[in-house]
């Protein structure tokens, strides 16, 4: 990331301070900012995840700003989601499962069968038999 901050704009001040506090509890490098007569939160990005700075700010309210020092608001979204970058864990892609697992072809849908090919909807032991006791819970 570069050493340039970012700003955020917030409605008022006490969710700027709520977002500061979350940001610097975090381990963020974030100042509080006023600009126009608004409260604000600049923050430097060194080695920190920009995408959750940005859902903390959005989450309490504030608004990215376009400074000429700053990325653009549509640069900075790329760059925190981007999905060029994404890792897929090994554990996700499985090239040795059977065709009929991912599609229909095995007769019937994915789900409808457990393992040994019984229905789970033939076991409901709701309707029957709880020893007497009802089954809701009372205070």
């Amino acid at each position: 990331m570069s050493q340039a901050p970012i700003y955020f704009e917030f409605p008022d001040s006490a969710a700027a301070a709520i977002a500061l506090d979350t940001l610097t509890e975090l381990g963020y490098h974030a100042h509080a900012t006023g600009q126009e007569g608004k409260a604000g939160v600049q923050l430097y990005i060194d080695h920190n995840d920009l995408t959750s700075a940005l859902e903390i700010a959005q989450a309490n309210g504030g608004n990215l700003l376009d400074t000429d020092t700053t990325p653009a608001e549509t640069e900075s979204y790329s760059m925190a989601y981007d999905l060029d970058s994404v890792p897929i864990p090994a554990h996700v892609v499985n090239e040795d499962w059977p065709e009929s697992y991912y599609t229909s072809a095995g007769g019937g849908t994915i789900g409808s069968a457990d393992e040994n090919g019984a229905d789970p909807d033939l076991f409901d032991p709701s309707g029957d038999d709880y020893d007497r006791f009802s089954a809701g819970v009372r205070l």
